[in-house]
């Protein structure tokens, strides 16, 4: 856990020291606004096959840059993950719920004046539990909550661009993809991907 922390420490003060504003660069952005995505999840070392589960995700996503390059980003989220998984005739549908929260590192391709820009970003994702339901074909639905961990972390990596639609206005779009550090209960681990797509209002 300290090397994890450590780890998402430099990220950050990486970003920051990067990001300072150069002389005579007055483009400042910071934005903000709402996100939504949707993807598969799964869960890694888990018994049995994994078969597909819609991941559902909505919140807010912010930006902020001072050079033209580099930045830093960070989502707050409820997202739903977990995982289907069949075993013989059984199918075992785990539905955990998450405040979740990427923390970003990006860097831009392209100018300040472009109004399109590709993008890669990469960095922790902490994910705080509220919710944990299990559907199992032999006995129904069932609440599992105490038996998952209430805290989870990760790495969060992205492909995705932002679009110039208007005046202060942006279209952000990712292709992200998230693996667990942290056992969530005895061997298993999150893993999901997907795309989001959010509005993000310059201020």
């Amino acid at each position: 856990m300290k090397k994890i922390l450590t780890v998402a420490a430099a990220l950050f003060i990486f970003s920051v020291a990067f990001s300072q504003e150069e002389p005579g660069n007055n483009n400042k952005t910071f934005s903000i606004g709402p996100a939504i995505g949707f993807g598969h999840t799964g869960i890694r070392k888990t018994s049995g096959k994994d078969v597909f589960k819609p991941s559902w995700n909505a919140g807010i996503i912010l930006n902020y840059s001072t050079s033209e390059h580099v930045g830093f980003a960070a989502d707050v989220l409820w997202s739903v993950e977990g995982a289907r998984v069949q075993n013989g005739d059984n199918e075992d549908d785990l539905t955990l719920q998450y405040i979740r929260v990427p923390l970003k590192f990006v860097y831009f391709f392209g100018d300040f004046a472009d109004d399109f820009r590709p993008k890669i970003t990469v960095g922790p994702s902490l994910g705080f539990l509220i919710d944990a339901t299990n559907d199992l074909d032999s006995t129904g639905t069932s609440d599992v909550t105490p038996y998952y961990e209430k805290f989870d972390i990760g790495l969060n990596a992205s492909l995705g661009f932002n679009w110039k639609l208007g005046t202060n206005l942006w279209l952000n779009t990712d292709l992200n993809y998230y693996t667990g550090f942290m056992a969530i209960r005895g061997d298993d681990y999150n893993s999901n991907f997907g795309i989001r797509v959010g509005l993000a209002f310059g201020l």
